[in-house]
């Protein structure tokens, strides 16, 4: 017969032990869920991701509902294995919804996405702890309207436009699509907030067929597009041989060694690597400049051309170089060069901010200007630069000396105009008549 005290013991032992799994099992710590603050779906959906996790009895349940004033609607009910005695066997779990029209009814308007996560505890009469997220959802299923204000519009391959045109709604990205090539629209100076307008650029290879619109999208994906009468006009791009010597070879290359150029090789080969590599490198560069234009645009008539100067290279020659009888290498002028004598002063074409000033490659000392609504002008190969990055500067101020630094024979200025991240004739903005035409009138005109 057993004594008393060894019932005594099992039994404190049997209590300590119900008692240890009750609070192990009951314990009070809810699910996490992760989800977004906010949700905004447009017309072609967007895609959320929830997770939910519970480190302590492990997941039970996840419900996930979509409710709006019409009622609500269970997007996703999921069990996960386990008991009442164990608990759960995962403790993680992630989900990724794709909320589109068909899925929510077709619903517009404010709702909200209730995410409901349940874990294997005691707690809540063995129903366990229970976590609720409510993330507010808005179902914004319109496009964006695009009013264009713009009548029938001729631009030329490598020459510029422009276009104005009136927004239903804010957007995040509006702007002009030539081809492939996006150039981002503005507000217009002194219109109201819906009213926009955008430089825009043919690119000198581009079809006369090319496709031109306006496009807009706004924060839910909403995205729109309409066009307007442009015609796209023909040129001539000439072609030009360029012989080259061993002393013009010699000096430039010695000027590279710096961006991994092989000063001591073949002259021809180095030289090419110049001419595509490092122009490449440096073209990619002043696309990072140019990348955020100013929405103020420069007040004057027309770009000056640097005084005192006279054209010897045009835009859009299409350059084969010659060495000793073979072509070595290829490529095209996007600019004017401009001579005048030895460190003639270099004047800014416009008004507006200098993004660059410092050696930049092939155009050796290089200041870039930001004209506003992205437009920019690049003044290359000088012998001093007289203004420094961040500098305001005036039509007409003086900005260094011309000279032959970079990939340059001789004392010029290498001048060039960008509108976005094209290079465009810049004959066009010194004819105060192409511009008084093609741009002043979306400037001035209002649209109310």
């Amino acid at each position: 017969m057993q004594s008393p005290g060894w019932l005594l013991l099992l039994l404190a032992v049997l209590l300590a032990g119900g008692g240890l799994l009750t609070w192990t099992r009951a314990e009070g710590s809810h699910p996490r869920i992760d989800a977004p603050e906010a949700i905004l779906a447009g017309a072609a959906g967007t895609s959320v991701d929830l997770a939910i996790s519970d480190a302590g009895s492990g997941l039970r349940a996840l419900r996930v509902d979509f409710v709006h004033a019409g009622g609500e609607t269970a997007l996703v009910t999921e069990d996960f294995p386990g008991n009442l005695l164990s608990g759960g066997t995962r403790s993680e779990h992630g989900v990724t919804l794709q909320l589109d029209p068909g899925l929510l009814g077709s619903f517009e308007g404010e709702a909200i996405l209730r995410v409901t996560a349940r874990d294997w505890s005691w707690r809540g009469g063995f129903d366990g702890n229970e976590s609720v997220r409510s993330v507010p959802l808005r179902v914004d299923l319109i496009a964006p309207r695009i009013e264009i204000a713009t009548g029938l519009s001729y631009a030329r391959q490598g020459g510029s436009g422009s276009v104005s045109y009136r927004l239903s709604e804010p957007v995040v990205r509006d702007g002009v699509l030539i081809g492939e090539r996006f150039y981002r629209g503005f507000p217009r100076p002194g219109g109201s907030s819906s009213e926009r307008i955008a430089l825009f650029a043919i690119p000198s290879e581009a079809s006369p067929e090319v496709r031109v619109a306006v496009i807009a999208e706004d924060a839910a994906g909403n995205a729109s597009r309409a066009r307007w009468p442009l015609v796209v006009q023909r040129r001539a791009m000439p072609n030009v041989n360029v012989t080259l010597n061993r002393e013009f070879l010699e000096k430039v290359i010695g000027r590279f060694a710096g961006h991994g150029v092989d000063a001591g090789g073949d002259p021809s080969a180095a030289f090419d690597d110049i001419n595509t590599r490092v122009r490449a490198e440096n073209e990619a560069r002043i696309r990072q400049l140019l990348a955020d234009s100013s929405p103020e645009f420069f007040q004057g008539a027309k770009l000056e051309q640097m005084r005192n100067s006279k054209v010897t290279s045009t835009f859009g020659e299409r350059r084969a170089y010659f060495f000793e009888g073979r072509k070595i290498s290829n490529a095209v002028h996007f600019g004017y060069d401009l001579a005048s004598f030895a460190a003639a002063p270099v004047t800014a074409a416009a008004s507006g901010r200098v993004i660059y000033a410092g050696d930049l490659g092939i155009y050796g000392n290089c200041l870039l200007v930001d004209h506003g609504l992205g437009l920019a002008t690049l003044y290359g190969h000088l012998s001093r630069l007289d203004v420094a990055s961040g500098d305001r500067v005036e039509q007409g101020q003086r900005l260094g000396l011309s000279g032959d630094t970079g990939l340059a024979g001789g004392d010029h200025l290498h001048f060039a105009v960008l509108v976005g991240d094209t290079y465009v004739d810049p004959i066009e903005w010194w004819d105060v008549q192409w511009v008084r035409s093609h741009i002043t009138p979306e400037l001035q005109t209002s649209r109310r």
